[in-house]
Order: structure tokens, then sequence, then C-alpha cells
């Protein structure tokens, strides 16, 4: 039986594992926690933006293109506008609950709460590979592909609790790793969000495309002992957020825009929003005005939506609450065609990890159509030209990650955490020449410290490091290259 190892279980690794099994293969998947739990798509808004009741996929390729700063890789984007009502209709027949409307769709119907949009939408298509006989191993890092002559032949991975290394052999392997937000001090994404299938693809000689286009979400959380998440652009709709002086500039930049609301402004002008929120934010402060609210508007499911936390979070808060960007999504990645393929023979990508579907900036929305349609193309590919397994040459040897190990070295949540700083300053919605070519000589230099693993944990942080470094090297470095302002990439 052909056997495909895929790589990742958020939506785009789980659409992909089903497809290939349906299709007639043994799917192993790879999961670093339990399966399933700690994935973009589970913490996402369960919404999906596409050409459906009434929108045309001209006019989403249009629109995609144009957030996008038209530097889309624009066979992708057509697949995206032109596949996606199919696509989650092939989703529903699986058993997924999918409503659809005009041009957006949603999965909120079976979500467990308000932080977690998608969180029903995963688990549901967690249940569907298990039934289908698709093989979970959890609590596993993908630590190296096994490539020879030009071909994946499997994966290395270790259980990051037992120490225990393995090779799977594979006749093809499909990264779907999700992005790299963890390099950044200020994120929604989860903590295992670390950049491993940018440092895998790197391994394998892959080239990234556009990974200086990193989405900031415009309005974040920054209250002390506040969780870092997002509030919906379109709070701006409902109550006031100003600058220190008082002014409501997000509100009139979004009017001279050209948009109508904060809701459009969600959709189309993250990246100019998360710009002007980091200047403010850097002189003097921004606030949300939750005071504003009345007892009828906390009431309001939109308001409450747009909130995103829990309306009894603010119980204690009814006084103006800081708020700031924070990385919310990376639109650049591997290089693939339209099917997932990328430039090693039996290796496919889709997802977060992958680049050229949006270019410079997204639209909201975008995320979750991009990893179901890829997702099971990438499936359905790695099936149809899935050659026979052949045994992997492999050491035995024990890895640990890029930084040697001592007893005398840093714990690598520290590493972590000082990398992230370091990132965030250089690298943020704005961004300084001199500040990015000294996180570049940073980055070198922590290739050479050691790092000291005590603990199960301390294992899983230190196998991460390699994928924290790289992606934050390639962000760093793409965004030096590129001169001009243009979707999420801001020099002064």
């Amino acid at each position: 039986m052909k056997r495909i190892v895929v790589i990742g279980t958020g939506g785009a690794g789980l659409v992909s594992a089903i497809a290939a099994r349906k299709a007639g293969a043994e799917v192993i998947v790879l999961s670093k926690t339990s399966r399933g739990s700690a994935s973009c798509t589970a913490y996402s808004a369960g919404i999906f933006s596409l050409a459906c009741g009434g929108v045309t996929p001209q006019e989403h390729y249009e629109k995609t293109l144009s957030v996008g700063g038209r530097i889309n890789d624009k066979e992708l984007v057509k697949v995206l506008t032109e596949e996606a009502e199919v696509t989650l209709k092939t989703l529903q027949d699986w058993g997924v609950q999918i409503k659809l409307g005009r041009g957006t769709a949603s999965a909120r119907a079976s979500a467990p709460n308000e932080l977690m949009g998608g969180g029903g939408f995963q688990k549901e298509l967690v249940t569907i590979a298990e039934r289908a006989g698709v093989k979970f191993e959890d609590w596993t890092v993908a630590t190296s592909l096994c490539i020879k002559n030009g071909r994946v032949t499997g994966v290395i991975t270790q259980n990051w609790r037992t120490g225990k290394t393995q090779v799977i052999d594979a006749g093809g392997v499909i990264l779907a790793t999700g992005g790299g937000g963890q390099i950044y001090l200020y994120t929604d994404n989860p903590s295992r969000i670390t950049g491993d299938g940018y440092a895998l693809a790197l391994n394998a000689g892959l080239t990234l495309r556009d990974m200086e286009f990193v989405q900031f979400y415009p309005i974040g959380w920054a209250e002390p002992n506040f969780p870092h998440w997002m509030a919906d652009v379109a709070l701006v709709d409902y109550l006031r957020i100003t600058d220190a002086d008082g002014h409501e500039f997000l509100k009139e930049a979004l009017f001279s825009w050209g948009y109508k609301n904060g809701r459009e402004g969600n959709l189309y002008a993250r990246d100019k929003c998360a710009v002007l929120m980091s200047e403010k934010d850097r002189s003097g402060g921004v606030y949300a005005h939750i005071e504003d609210l009345t007892e009828d508007q906390w009431a309001d499911p939109q308001l409450r939506y747009c909130l995103t936390l829990d309306v009894r979070f603010f119980n204690n808060h009814r006084r103006p609450l800081k708020v700031a960007p924070l990385e919310h999504y990376f639109c650049g990645g591997i290089n693939i065609d339209s099917y997932g393929h990328t430039a090693v023979k039996g290796l496919y990508a889709c997802g977060e990890v992958t680049g050229g579907v949006d270019g410079a900036n997204r639209i909201g929305g975008n995320a979750l159509s991009n990893i179901v349609i890829f997702g099971l193309r990438a499936g359905i590919a790695a099936f149809d030209e899935c050659e026979a397994s052949a045994a992997s040459e492999y050491s035995g040897a024990e890895y640990n990650g890029l930084l040697p190990c001592s007893q005398n070295g840093a714990k690598p949540e520290t590493l972590r955490r000082e990398l992230q700083k370091k990132v965030w300053d250089a690298v943020g919605p704005v961004r300084y020449t001199a500040e990015m070519t000294d996180c570049l000589a940073y980055l070198n230099d922590l290739k050479k410290r050691r790092i000291r693993i005590e603990t199960p944990l301390d294992r899983l942080c230190a196998l991460e490091m390699e994928g924290l470094i790289l992606t934050a090297e390639a962000v760093a470095g793409a965004a030096l290259k590129r001169r001009e302002n243009i979707g999420t990439h801001y020099r002064l």
C-alpha cells in the first residue's frame, strides 16, 4: 500500500490526510501535541471568504490580487477563487458542519466557545480522519526529511515525551505545519507554531518566497495580565478607539481610505491599520473605551464576536483598555504549484507554510479557504504520484535540535523569549534597517549558544529552536532586501 506522512494536524494537514486516505493510501499524521489541539485552525474565527452566494470567482480573484499588492501567484489565486465552493461542499459530504452565505461561509456552528471559532471544525476533521483509518503519532516532532536522489523517502521523528527517535519510510510527505508566529513576542498563534515546516524545507534545499510579508492583526489586547489575543477591527463600529490624546484616529483613517466601517477594514486593510496602530502605540498608546458600552450593547452578539474574549472577562475592567497590534499570519512560505508540489519529488506542502496565494497581504477569511482547497489537492496529488516506500538511510543518532546541549547552557524558554523580543523590535509592523541588520547578527550568534535540557518539555522547546531561528532569519533577511513599502512590509 502507498504510504504518505502528513506533518501537522491543523486544517490543511487533516484535509490532506483525509483526501489521501479516502483515495486508498496508508496515512500517518504527526502531531507535536494531542491531535488537532494546538493549531491556528482551532483558534481561528471559523469564517471562510470565497466566491459563493452571488459573489463571482472573478470578483474574489480581483479583490485577492488587489489586497495582495498583485504580487500573488496568479495560478494559485485562480484555483482559490474557482474551487472554494466545491471544496467546501466536499467537506460537507464528509460530515463537516459548514454554512454558506454571500461571499462567505462559517464553521462556527460547532465552535466550543467564542475564542475557538474553528475548534469544532477541527475536531470534526480529526473524527472523520480517525474513522477513515488515518493513523496519528501524537507528541511527535519531525526532526528532518529523508531525501535520496532528489526524492523524499521518509521522515525522522522524535517523541519529545520519551526521547524515542524513529524513521518512518514513506512514498510521499506533506508539510502542513502552519506558520511561525512564535518568533514574535506578541502573537495570537498557539505556542507550538514555531516555523518547523520552514526549517524542514530549507534543510531539504527548498526556497521560501515572500517571507517579509507577515500579517499583524491591528487590534490586540495589551493590558497587563490579559491574554495576547485579537479584537476584531469592527470593534471601532461599537466604541471609541483612541490615541493618548483621545483622538479616534483609526475610524477616521478607515473612512479616508474609502472603507465604510471596521468590518471592511478587517477584511481588506489589516496592513494599513496595523502600521497606524503600531505608530500610535509607540507614541503614547492606543485605548479601547470599554466604559462607553451600555448594557444593551454588552448583550449584542456582534459586539461579543468583536471582543473575541468572553464578556465575563471584562466585568472588572469597565475602563479604557490598552490595545496594540500582534502577529497573526504568515503570507509567505514554501514555493508550490497548484497541487502542492515542491521542488523535491514526493514532497508536498499546503496551508500557511506555503507562499504565493496571499502575496503581500491577506484578505480576512482567505486563510481557511486556502487550507481546505490546497490541502485537498495536495492529498489527492500525493496519492496519485506516491511511489513504493524505500528504506531510508538513518544512523539512529540522537538529535536535540540546532543548538548544542550542555549542563551549563541556557534554558530553552529563556532563549525563546530573548529571540522573540529581538524579532519583534526588528521586524514587527514598523521596521528599521539598523534593527534588522542587528537582528540577523544576533541570530547568527544565537546558533553558537548552548542549551540545557532537563525535562521533556525542555526537549520539545529545544527541538523547536531550529524552526524559530531559521524562520526569523528568513523574515529579517527578506525584509532587509525589500526596499519599497508594500502590503504588510513597512520599512522606515
